[in-house]
């Protein structure tokens, strides 16, 4: 399940909003009685707690649901026969605009 749904907050949430449903999950879930929940809880909180985090899970987890950028980039250069690298500032400019949308 993805740390989104997990912690039941929006995609746009805020770091305030993300840390008061990450509390209020380890106060429904604690250590002692629900150790796997509490770990659920906790590992969706580590990958989405503040804004590189996010950008993080966005660009490089297998959990993003959709192609991330990054697979996207991967996919488009698999299949040229010579394998030249985007200039950097077109790959900058790219992954801004991904995560703009």
């Amino acid at each position: 399940m993805n740390p989104y749904d997990r912690l039941g907050v929006d995609t746009n949430a805020d770091d305030a909003t993300i840390r008061r449903a990450y509390l209020g999950g380890v106060k429904r879930f604690p250590p002692e009685r629900f150790p796997e929940q509490f770990s659920a809880v906790n590992e969706a909180y580590q990958l989405i707690k503040d804004a590189d985090s996010r950008r993080r899970y966005l660009l490089f987890s297998k959990q993003a649901g959709e192609r991330s950028p990054i697979e996207a980039v991967r996919s488009h250069f698999k299949g040229r026969q010579e394998r030249t690298p985007l200039p950097f500032e077109a790959m900058k400019t790219f992954l801004r605009g991904c995560m703009t949308r």
